[in-house]
């Protein structure tokens, strides 16, 4: 740890910042149907006199924070027996995994809801596929975005990954004979693969975006003294090179594994210091290859350099924006925007943004400092 604090090029800092919003951290209980409190100041990370490295943006819980209005159902949908909007899930109940396609629609696998919900904040539209479009899901928990916006969608009850169109009609259901308990999701656009987090398996089962066919498994069970085995395996990720990242859960630690999908490095241990792992869920990786890891214990995400150092964590436990309670999934859009899910007390998708700096003269990168060892205390 102490040789990786040195290397450090971010300041860790927790962010303390007044936000003007009513009601005290304590006393504060979201209401159903009540809109997410916004701060009236601008919140980043990490504080001055450091430049900020991440801002938070917004967000949201409920189909009214993104539709403008409620639609009003036609003539002939009232004949033909649609569904009333109230039917249909109006707020996150248990997200866990969420992806992003190229239009910038926001997929959240909730399965209190038997399906996705999907969150087109730019069109103002909130839709969901579950029975209706055909798509019979008991316990979905990862999702991913292929080529062609095609989304997949594993079920860790069923046991399989389903395949659907941008416009949410099932292709194929898959993995059934090849996965015990498929959680987090990542594909490999370049090369066609989808990489599947077989968390009872203790392994990464690979398959075709484009066939569907299974290819390989990668690692088995083993501890934390084994590079490249697993221990429950939650979350992967692929980064611009082709490298895959695999949240190793239950031995507390981030495993990086090369284009030919051998074991690369590996990075965090168990403890409450910073860059270590209490409970880890989620994993991703921005465009300059930093890597961000939620933590459902810590209520954060820790944020690493290409090797494996911690470079800065953002959130505490709390309700109010740019705090967590029981984050779960995360994702990192190609404008290294950063969407993270939550749970427990207020279910809700928060976005940040991460602001890139230019290097400092004199071969110091600015903000660089020795993060504090009691951060998460």
């Amino acid at each position: 740890m102490s040789e990786r604090r040195r290397g450090a090029s971010w300041s860790c800092a927790v962010l303390v910042v007044a936000v003007a919003i009513s009601g005290s951290l304590a006393g504060f209980a979201q209401k159903k149907g009540q809109a997410q409190p916004q701060p009236t100041q601008e919140l980043v990370w990490p504080l001055p006199p450091d430049p900020p490295r991440i801002r938070w943006v917004s967000q949201f819980s409920s189909v009214e924070e993104v539709e403008q209005k409620k639609k009003k159902r036609s003539w002939f949908e009232r004949v033909a027996g649609a569904k009333e909007e109230s039917e249909k899930p109006r707020r996150l109940a248990v997200p866990y995994g969420i992806a992003v396609d190229s239009q910038g629609r926001i997929f959240v696998a909730d399965w209190a809801s038997g399906g996705i919900l999907i969150f087109d904040r730019g069109a103002h539209k909130v839709d969901v596929w579950g029975p209706d479009r055909g798509l019979q899901m008991r316990l979905p928990l990862g999702v991913t975005v292929g080529e062609d916006d095609r989304v997949f969608v594993s079920d860790a009850n069923l046991r399989t990954v389903t395949c659907l169109t941008k416009d949410g009609t099932v292709v194929r259901q898959f993995g059934q004979d090849k996965l015990e308990r498929p959680v987090g999701l990542a594909m490999d656009k370049v090369r066609h693969r989808l990489y599947v987090a077989d968390t009872k398996g203790h392994r990464i089962a690979v398959f075709s975006s484009e066939s569907f066919e299974f290819i390989k498994y990668i690692g088995r069970k083993g501890d934390a003294r084994e590079p490249g085995t697993f221990r429950s395996p939650l979350s992967v990720a692929v980064d611009r090179r082709g490298f895959l990242y695999v949240v190793d859960t239950f031995n507390h630690r981030v495993q990086i594994f090369n284009r030919q999908d051998r074991f690369y490095s590996e990075f965090g241990t168990h403890g409450r210091g910073v860059g270590q792992f209490s409970r880890p869920k989620g994993v991703a990786v921005n465009s300059e290859g930093h890597i961000y890891v939620t933590d459902a214990e810590f209520n954060n995400f820790q944020i690493f350099d290409p090797q494996g150092r911690p470079l800065l964590f953002v959130g505490v436990r709390g309700v109010q924006p740019g705090q967590f309670t029981l984050v779960t999934g995360i994702f990192i859009d190609e404008k290294d925007r950063i969407y993270t899910t939550e749970q427990a007390a207020n279910p809700r998708v928060q976005i940040f943004q991460y602001i890139p700096q230019p290097q400092a003269t004199g071969g110091k990168e600015v903000g660089q400092e020795k993060p504090r060892p009691s951060a998460f205390e």
